[in-house]
């Protein structure tokens, strides 16, 4: 009788577990730039509740360039070499698991000189219009000929369901060269 009073909580966690990461997540990434200053904001998102919200703004500060170091990185990217076919089973199966639900850009584009701008602005335009059959894709630019600045803000919505890519990354961490190139990757931490 102990011992099923001790397994009973344990299965009840992991079926919740798995009703969890079987629930599709809505992930809200969105931006703003103006004038030089950079805000992104991430949103998750669960039966139209947010319970994940964090934001980035940019602030102007002396950027300081962090070396790496050669060795450790030339180490993890053998490792990567190695279990490159692991790699690629992940982002498959990651992928598979994400759904573009909405996609919106606009854009500012000054870039000083008219022909540059004129260019730029006409490379959107032809984005554009490959995209203009999707409905759930938007991209709009306007040229700016009198600034020198890009503007802009976009907001992708995406639908996630992480059963599948958690699943196979605990597959995938039973293989030794995965297993030697997730343990390589805790140096640059």
């Amino acid at each position: 009788m102990n011992g099923l009073l001790l397994v009973l909580p344990l299965i009840f966690l992991a079926v919740l577990l798995l009703v969890l990461l079987a629930l599709p997540y809505r992930l809200i990434l969105s931006g703003v730039r103006d004038a030089g200053r950079t805000d992104l904001r991430i949103s998750l998102m669960l039966w139209g509740m947010k319970f994940l919200s964090k934001r980035f703004k940019s602030e102007i500060k002396e950027e300081t360039m962090v070396e790496a170091k050669p060795r450790p990185l030339r180490e993890v990217l053998l490792l990567g070499l190695k279990a490159r076919w692991c790699i690629m089973d992940l982002i498959g199966a990651l992928l598979s698991s994400i759904t573009i639900r909405r996609a919106r850009i606009s854009v500012s584009v000054g870039l000083g000189e008219a022909s540059d701008t004129a260019i730029i602005t006409g490379y959107l335009w032809a984005i554009s219009a490959l995209t203009s059959s999707l409905r759930n894709i938007e991209i709009n630019a306007a040229p700016d000929f009198f600034s020198g600045d890009v503007n802009g803000n976009f907001e992708l919505e995406l639908s996630l369901r992480p059963l599948k890519p958690v699943l196979v990354f605990i597959m995938l961490l039973l293989k030794r060269p995965f297993r030697e190139f997730v343990l390589g990757l805790r140096e640059f931490s």
